[in-house]
């Protein structure tokens, strides 16, 4: 949809700026969901962002349906419905992403890796760094035992550095033996 289109008066379907808001909308949960000073500043700006883009993007399909252009309209609803609609998935790929930035290149936590003595139980901080939100954990167990109860963990606690109680069978399993704890 183009601003000389809206502004004419013709009534087309526009699909490009709804897959923009999109690809922006999973590239800020990547980039918040990484811990340090860019999540604790960027979460802010992007609620206060997706705030008034919501505004905007009801006021101009209001106009839109006033002026009996309900194409225009539709379209700029999408914008908004689309990233409610894929959250799942915008979720979980950004959760992929920060896996292998974690695991493969060593950034995208907060401090260094606790690692058993056997290297198969890894916790990897993802706590963004607000006061008010969760502690969140990166488990990779190679047993798959973190997604059980405790009372049916074959390992020895130790091997689970502690984090048996807190996260056995309360974790969300995203990819391969990686799990996510929050608490």
């Amino acid at each position: 949809m183009s601003l000389k289109g809206t502004l004419t008066g013709t009534d087309c379907w526009s699909f490009k700026p709804a897959l923009m808001c999109l690809f922006t909308v999973a590239a800020l949960q990547l980039v918040c969901q990484i811990p340090g000073w860019v999540s604790f500043l960027l979460i802010p700006l992007t609620a206060l962002g997706y705030l008034i883009l919501l505004i905007t993007i009801l006021c101009g399909a209001a106009y839109c349906f006033i002026k009996k252009r309900a194409r225009t309209g539709a379209s700029f609803l999408l914008v908004g419905v689309l990233p409610v609609l894929m959250w799942l998935p915008i979720n979980w790929v950004a959760d992929v992403i920060h896996i292998g930035l974690t695991r493969g290149l060593g950034v995208g936590q907060l401090g260094s890796p606790s690692k058993s003595a056997d290297g198969k139980f890894a916790i990897y901080d993802w706590s963004v760094g607000l006061s008010i939100s969760p502690g969140i954990f990166l488990v990779h167990d190679a047993s798959d035992e973190i997604a059980l109860p405790v009372a049916q963990h074959m390992q020895p606690p130790s091997s689970e550095l502690g984090f048996a109680e807190e996260c056995a069978g309360k974790v969300h399993h995203v990819v391969g033996h990686d799990y996510i704890c929050s608490f």
